[in-house]
């Protein structure tokens, strides 16, 4: 990938401190100026938005305060990854399962929607302590899961995160009750499932941008062709995979669950496959053995149904669902890049063909 960052306010780092700085002693009503003696943005950074990292320091009602703070900018870019990109619907999300659930999510200290400050709308997040499975390169390949620990580390951690998965969606059953109602999109389907397959054929023919996908295309149909009956909704995390999980250094707990920009509702069985088909893409998918300790797919599809309180019973076909969004997303990501040898056959849509081969 190229090294175009999803908005240019971060080629003026100290511009950006300067007013975050503003920002924040408004917001805090604090007594004199908040400083942020430094800001990083993490090397990192996907293309679908910018995070930045840093701490504040201020005084209110004669105390000093350091906070470690997260923000999270919209992304402003030519060719995005995805088509919408609400900063506010992961915020009250955020906000929601904060307030409504025991599941950790980040803890808030503000929505900017007013772009004349950065030029970009943004959110800050407190800093949640922990570690978290790294992207790049994948766990699977090197990293601290891989060297730093052994495989019943391994096991707990997986399993931690599972429960802490199945918790969200067993306390998000009923997710009208708990406010979650907004997340639902009655224009583009009857049930979140048409909803959701609306939604990913409309972003495969804006993601390709005019072109035809040999791959993703006939998968789309036969998802949209093969809709299980019956199903039970919920509030899908969206983004569900340890990637997106802070873990405390015990490997015992969970300390953040992040990254909601892929939040829905559906079946919560979808985030299920969503994590179990990414970790085989990054371990069997591309030749790589699995890091010995992680429990079976199998074992974690039941440890889940226990857990949640919601059936696998249409496990297979929200395995191929999740191969077909992840297909598309880096499909988009070579369209954009302008590797136009890599658009429809690239590392996701060959294990997705892999995957249908074999389970179709």
């Amino acid at each position: 990938m190229d090294n175009e960052r999803p908005t240019p306010l971060v080629e003026d780092i100290d511009g950006t401190r300067e007013k975050l700085e503003q920002w924040f002693a408004r917001k805090l009503e604090s007594d004199g100026p908040v400083r942020i003696p430094e800001l990083k943005i993490p090397e990192a950074t996907g293309m679908s938005n910018v995070t930045l990292m840093f701490d504040i320091e201020y005084e209110k009602d004669g105390k000093t305060f350091v906070e470690g703070c997260v923000g999270r900018l919209q992304p402003e870019i030519e060719r995005p990854v995805f088509p919408e990109y609400d900063l506010s619907i992961q915020y009250r999300a955020m906000d929601l399962v904060g307030s409504q659930t025991d599941v950790p999510a980040p803890g808030l200290l503000g929505l900017e929607t007013d772009t004349s400050l950065l030029g970009t709308g943004f959110y800050i997040m407190k800093k949640s302590e922990g570690r978290v499975p790294p992207d790049m390169p994948p766990y699977s390949m090197d990293g601290w899961m891989l060297n730093d620990i052994g495989p019943a580390e391994r096991q707990s951690l997986w399993n931690a995160g599972i429960d802490t998965m199945a918790n969200l969606h067993r306390q998000c059953r009923d997710y009208k009750a708990l406010g979650f109602e907004f997340l639902e999109r009655p224009e583009l389907g009857a049930n979140p499932l048409q909803q959701q397959l609306a939604y990913w054929e409309n972003y495969g023919k804006w993601a390709m941008e005019g072109r035809a996908h040999a791959i993703c295309d006939p998968v789309m149909q036969w998802l949209k062709d093969n809709q299980p009956e019956n199903e039970e909704f919920g509030l899908c995390w969206g983004d569900a995979r340890i990637g997106n999980m802070l873990f405390a250094n015990d490997c015992k707990s969970v300390t953040a669950v992040l990254d909601w920009e892929m939040i829905t509702l559906g079946n919560p069985l979808q985030d299920l496959a969503w994590w179990n088909y990414l970790d085989y893409f990054f371990a069997d998918g591309l030749g790589i053995p699995r890091l010995e300790g992680l429990p079976s797919y199998e074992d974690t599809v039941a440890r889940w149904e226990k857990t949640s309180g919601f059936s696998g019973e249409h496990y297979k076909y929200y395995f191929i669902y999740a191969g077909l969004r992840y297909g598309y997303i880096l499909s988009r990501i070579m369209v954009a890049q302008n590797q136009e040898d890599q658009i429809i056959e690239n590392f996701a849509t060959t294990v997705l063909q892999k995957v249908v081969d074999d389970l179709l």
